[in-house]
Order: C-alpha cells, then sequence, then structure tokens
C-alpha cells in the first residue's frame, strides 16, 4: 500500500465556524430566527433536528451556496457574504461538502464520470499532481467499499452506493473543513458503517473541522464531539452529545424532548422580518397616467405621417418633367 502525501500546511488549517444572529426568510416562512452557532476548530460538530427544520438551508449559508437575510457567517474568521465573488470562490476550495436537500446526494456527484473519475477529477481541480490522485482515489473508495465499482457510472449504482459515493468525493481532497448534509439518508446499518470509516480516516489524517447533519443517534453518539440541536430556527441545545442526548433513547424520545411549541417557537414572520430589516413588499397597482397616453398617440401620429410621406415620394415614384 503506497503511502497517501498529505496535503500543504497552509491548506490543513482547520478553520472555526461562527454563525452569528442568522435569519433567514423563504417567501412567506421564515426558516431561521437569530440563530447563533460556534462550530469549534478542528471538532466534530453533528447538527441535528425534526424534518424541515432548516438544517439545509442552513449548510448552504455555509457553504456559500444561499445568502441569510440578516447575519453573518465566519469561516477562518472571515465573513463570507461579504467576500468578492473571487474570494468566496477561494474559500469554497477549501471546503469539502455533500449536500442534501430534495436531490439528496445527486447534485454531489458526476453523472457522466465513472465513480473513480469523480475523485480523480476533484483532485485534478484542487491541483493536486497527477501521480499521487489514483492511489487517493483509490484509498477513499476503499474505506466506503466501493473500490469493485470504480469504473461504474453513478447511475449505475444503488442509492446506498451513490451516497458513499458522493461521501467520498467530499473527504478526497483532505479539505480543513468537509460539512455533511444528510448524511444517514438512504443507509442501513451496514452502509452507515462504511460512512464511519471514512469519517475516523478523514479525522485521523488531517483534523479538520467537520459539521454534519443527521437523524441518527447512533451516528452521533459514535462521531460527535459538540452536538447542536435546531428546532423553531434557533439553536435550543449544545454541548457533549452524553450530555444533549441524556435519557435519550429512541427518536421518539429525541421529538418528545424537542419538540415544537409556543414557548420556544417558531417565530412568527413579522418578528424574522424585522429581524431581517426587510419589509414586505407592498402589491403595487396598475394605473394610466393619462398625459404619457397623449404623448404616445402624438407619438405614433407622427410616425405614420412620415411613413406615408416616404413610400409616396420615395425614387421613381415622381412624375416626370
Amino acid at each position: 500500500m503506497s503511502l497517501e502525501p498529505a496535503m500543504p500546511a497552509a491548506e490543513a488549517i482547520p478553520p472555526e465556524i461562527d454563525i452569528d444572529d442568522i435569519t433567514t426568510l423563504l417567501g412567506d416562512t421564515a426558516v431561521l430566527h437569530q440563530l447563533r452557532l460556534v462550530v469549534p476548530a478542528g471538532e466534530v460538530t453533528v447538527l441535528m433536528g425534526p424534518s424541515g427544520v432548516g438544517k439545509t438551508t442552513l449548510i448552504k449559508h455555509i457553504v456559500g451556496l444561499l445568502e441569510p437575510s440578516e447575519g453573518t457567517v465566519r469561516i477562518g474568521g472571515r465573513d463570507i457574504w461579504g467576500m468578492s465573488p473571487e474570494e468566496l470562490r477561494e474559500v469554497r476550495r477549501g471546503i469539502g461538502a455533500m449536500l442534501g436537500g430534495h436531490n439528496l446526494y445527486s447534485t454531489s456527484v458526476f453523472s457522466s464520470f465513472t465513480v473513480l473519475e469523480n475523485l480523480t477529477y476533484t483532485l485534478k481541480m484542487h491541483d493536486v499532481p497527477l501521480t499521487q490522485r489514483h492511489d487517493r482515489a483509490m484509498a477513499r473508495l476503499r474505506e466506503v467499499h466501493l473500490v469493485e465499482e470504480f469504473d461504474r457510472q453513478p447511475a449505475e449504482l444503488p442509492a446506498h452506493a451513490s451516497k458513499r459515493l458522493a461521501l467520498a468525493r467530499a473527504l478526497v481532497t483532505d479539505a480543513p473543513l468537509v460539512v455533511l448534509d444528510e448524511i444517514d439518508v438512504g443507509l442501513d446499518a451496514q452502509h452507515s458503517s462504511a460512512m464511519i470509516t471514512g469519517i475516523r480516516s478523514l479525522r485521523e489524517r488531517t483534523g479538520c473541522t467537520l459539521l454534519m447533519t443527521t437523524h441518527n443517534l447512533n451516528l452521533a453518539r459514535t462521531v460527535a464531539d459538540n452536538l447542536a440541536v435546531l428546532v423553531n430556527g434557533r439553536i435550543v441545545a449544545f454541548g457533549p452529545p452524553e450530555e444533549v442526548l441524556e435519557g435519550i433513547e429512541s427518536t421518539d424520545d429525541f421529538d418528545r424532548k424537542f419538540e415544537f411549541s409556543d414557548y420556544i417557537g417558531p417565530e412568527r414572520l413579522s418578528a424574522a422580518e424585522a429581524a431581517a430589516e426587510r419589509k414586505r413588499p407592498e402589491p403595487k397597482s396598475f394605473t394610466i397616467d393619462p398625459q404619457m397616453v397623449i404623448i404616445t398617440v402624438v407619438a405614433i401620429v407622427m410616425i405614420t405621417a412620415v411613413f406615408l410621406a416616404l413610400k409616396i415620394f420615395a425614387p421613381g415614384t415622381l412624375p416626370g418633367p
């Protein structure tokens, strides 16, 4: 087995993520409201919460895909939504990401590439030397149990294998910050173990900052240094998983402890709009300006008269001497 070269030291510094007073409005829905969260550098932070609560929206704020209505997201002390497009692209090069949402992991892989090419192309885009790409890619595929499928297309893979491919692609660059959304969706216990193997291997190699969302209590207990719970647009609990999940043995226990209630939310839309310093636009009524109607009619008459004059006196139409 060949030794894997380490990434340059300057690129391997794990950053802290500081999410400060984020409010997010999507249409007429207040998704996040004055949310605050610090993801410690060099640690694994797991984000949990009911489906549809805004976990994926928060992830999109962090990776630079969706700007919040109000608040700041700092990575390594830099406000990513205050950057120029060029600066943001450079920061995103230092983020390994597996995105969730409606399409789950399908947007995290290249459908026209083979399993192996998905990883080697990603390494090429991160300026990893050609001589290193194959071994590094195969090492990640081995961790997630995809070595035998290295020459297949993503469309030929079952759902659980496509998910593991998306994870391998997110991990292959050894980025100092890794963000994994909906990591457990579509996986049974057998294939979840492969995901855990890949995550542990990454942490041992790089000591990166890792933020992941999941609904799996056992996964959170296994890999997390910190556990954050998102409910009603805010972080309602944060700490070591053994403390946050004390007395919780099942998903039902989790839901009962962190249930939606009037006491903690959800916030009214008007409150979130005020926090974002944003007013809902008033509907515009259609009115007709009489003066503009007169000007338009006069212009049409003049243009018509000029057109007719040119047609009547065009060359070849004038009477002879």
